[in-house]
């Protein structure tokens, strides 16, 4: 089956530089006393990704950036131009998703560009952007130029989140904070109807939506209590797609979100290199964890165009390409 993973992360090195980090130094890049992000050096080696995919059995690596989701334009440009090389250089192994500010004209404009020009095949944003939810009527105009390109949207937790004082101790905003964040931005895009007024706009939801298949018998129980869905819940939850990383390969996760979310919606992901490499993470999992993620997924009860759909096809379908 063909493999596809629909949440590696790169980051070009001159962003880096940037960040006053040198190559090979590992660093914690924090907001205040809140850890947001930490950068080391799998994060920018192009050539080792690849030996990585080809040891775990990864066929394509979507690729989206961890210092993009509330990136200035300029270094937006920067890393969308970096994305298109990488796919131009290795046209069956990299497909870039464009990151742009989504509140500005300027972010418009370089979201035509990088798409119409430089041929990526969707765009990243966050869970929240400086405490903007989502459903944020600031958000309809980006919101109306994707569904114009006809492009998928994958969101990832938000880096710096909002909202949460209680989260601000034992590093609860990145380990916890991040799930509940991506729960809520997606019941808000159902609540607050930015599926009604834009049908046809496909959502990618990180980390399973943070796990949101264990509390989606509540929201279906409760949904009348927003007053604004016209349908059932589930008619709105189920036009959402989901990604299958931040969890480094659980079967719990797994299982869990396949109670909830129809396999169908499920594209397979890693987290890439943030988790499988004992980067950031102490499970003690590698690259080749990767594969016993993949073992875990094809040894599904589930009919096998089915796990090969998780795996690569419904990935394949949403970003345009012929595998």
């Amino acid at each position: 089956m063909m493999v596809v993973d629909f949440q590696h992360h790169f980051v070009p090195f001159e962003l880096v530089e940037r960040r006053g980090v040198r190559a090979g130094e590992q660093r914690n890049i924090s907001e205040g006393r809140v850890p947001m992000f930490t950068l080391h050096s799998k994060l920018y080696d192009a050539d080792e990704h690849l030996r990585d995919m080809d040891t775990a059995g990864v066929q394509v690596a979507v690729l989206s950036c961890n210092l993009g989701w509330d990136a200035p334009y300029e270094d937006c440009r920067l890393i969308n131009d970096r994305f298109a090389e990488m796919q131009r250089s290795h046209p069956t192994r990299f497909v870039g998703l464009a990151h742009v500010p989504v509140f500005e004209d300027a972010g418009l404009h370089e979201l035509d560009r990088a798409i119409r020009d430089l041929d990526l095949r969707g765009v990243a944003i966050a869970s929240q952007m400086g405490g903007v939810s989502l459903d944020s009527p600031r958000l309809r105009a980006f919101y109306g130029k994707v569904a114009a390109l006809k492009i998928p949207i994958f969101v990832h937790p938000a880096m710096a989140l909002r909202g949460y004082a209680l989260l601000g101790d034992y590093d609860l905003a990145r380990i916890l904070g991040r799930e509940m964040d991506l729960q809520l931005a997606t019941t808000r895009l159902i609540a607050g109807g930015v599926l009604d007024a834009f049908p046809s706009l496909n959502f990618v939801i990180a980390h399973f939506g943070g796990g949101i298949a264990a509390v989606k018998e509540r929201l279906v129980a409760k949904a009348g209590r927003f007053g604004t869905l016209s349908r059932p819940f589930d008619a709105y939850f189920d036009r959402l797609y989901f990604d299958a990383a931040g969890f480094e390969g659980g079967p719990n996760a797994l299982t869990c979100a396949l109670t909830g979310v129809r396999p169908e919606r499920i594209v397979f992901a890693t987290d890439y290199p943030q988790d499988f490499t004992g980067a950031t993470t102490q499970t003690g999992k590698g690259v080749k964890d990767i594969r016993e993620y993949i073992d875990l997924i094809e040894a599904l009860e589930l009919p096998k165009a089915t796990k090969a759909g998780i795996l690569g096809g419904t990935a394949a379908g949403l970003l345009g390409l012929a595998l």
